[in-house]
């Protein structure tokens, strides 16, 4: 009797989840970028400039408090600041070819070019111990590393040497390397201290900062060139609900997005229902339709002007605000003339 009341309300459950489920569809919008290239598609990326290290900045050994069996000798290396900054170039070209808009050139002859400078850097190393409990005798010890680099970076226009764009960057990462345990050795009846690394030195810094250049480069291709971002629209719900919908829902989640925006759109000029209106604008955005999605939606907000409406219409302006955006930013436009006519109707509106 138990297993029958539980398989009903697993099954009442389940009926209910998929009931709940909203249709709806990815919708994929365009980003404009930070920076005003004027239209530059080519850019070249020269050779960062180095961070001259006053100092050595770390001791050449690592030494444990006490711990002389677990010394090592440093992983710093002289060629270090030079290593990161041939790094920091890499970096560049290669969020500007992950781009849909840039590429990277080395003629001399470059429209534009990019000039970049390692501004800090900083690292350390150093032994820590750790217990269980405090107070116990049994201990681990860890090699830890810290790695700090700030980055600069200018867009150059080379006919005028106009900066056509500046931005910094700057982060710090932590790595954490067990070396020893101090155990009981039964066999000596006294504490051992057990070396868990087979590396004759510590580990090179060289892949901490790598690491973090390389977390650097999506900013900098969002920045520089214009970038998409997909989100998942819903539609309005089938509630109250309404037969001849269900079939178009369907329709939906099958990924006949053109066939259903067609029923849609009848079902909402038969029965004047602001959801099958909405659901046939959302759906005219989804396959590309922008201007066509918010004429409907506008006529939609005219007739019920409710709070979900409203917001999607927002949504809708906004991306088509963006998309011209983009549009001049690749063809070389004044995106400063654009952005005056954006405030000016967006106030006047």
């Amino acid at each position: 009797m138990n297993r029958l009341r539980t398989s009903l309300l697993i099954g009442t459950f389940l009926v209910l989840l998929l009931s709940s489920c909203v249709s709806g569809l990815s919708i994929t919008r365009q980003i404009p970028a930070e920076a005003n290239l004027h239209g530059i598609q080519a850019l070249r990326v020269e050779p960062t400039k180095a961070y001259s290290m006053p100092r050595r900045p770390v001791p050449s050994w690592v030494e444990g408090s006490g711990q002389l069996e677990l010394t090592i000798p440093s992983g710093y290396s002289s060629s270090l600041s030079r290593d990161v900054s041939y790094a920091a170039t890499r970096t560049l070209e290669r969020a500007i070819q992950s781009t849909d808009h840039l590429s990277v050139t080395s003629s001399r002859t470059a429209e534009a070019v990019i000039r970049s400078e390692i501004t800090f850097m900083d690292l350390s190393e150093r032994l820590i111990e750790r217990s269980e409990s405090e107070g116990s005798e049994e201990k681990s010890y860890f090699l830890v590393q810290s790695a700090t680099v700030a980055l600069s970076i200018k867009v150059v226009e080379t006919a005028t040497g106009s900066i056509l764009y500046t931005s910094n960057y700057v982060d710090k990462i932590t790595k954490e390397y067990l070396i020893g345990n101090r155990m009981w050795d039964p066999t000596s009846n006294t504490y051992k201290i057990i070396r868990r690394f087979t590396f004759t030195r510590s580990p090179s810094f060289l892949p901490l900062f790598e690491d973090i250049l390389h977390s650097f480069e999506k900013t900098i291709a969002r920045q520089l060139a214009p970038s998409t971002v997909t989100e998942w629209v819903s539609l309005a719900p089938n509630k109250p609900k309404d037969p001849a919908a269900k079939e178009i829902y369907w329709l939906v989640d099958k990924g006949e997005y053109r066939l259903a925006y067609r029923e849609f759109l009848n079902l909402y000029h038969l029965t004047g229902d602001w959801r099958w209106g909405y659901n046939a604008a959302v759906l005219l955005q989804g396959f590309g339709n922008l201007d066509e999605a918010i004429v409907l939606m506008d006529e939609v907000y005219a007739t019920y002007p409710i709070n979900q409406v409203l917001q999607t219409l927002t949504r809708m302006k906004d991306a088509r605000r963006d998309q011209q955006k983009v549009e001049m930013q690749l063809s070389g436009e004044c995106v400063e003339e654009y952005t005056l006519i954006t405030q000016l109707y967006t106030e006047g509106r």
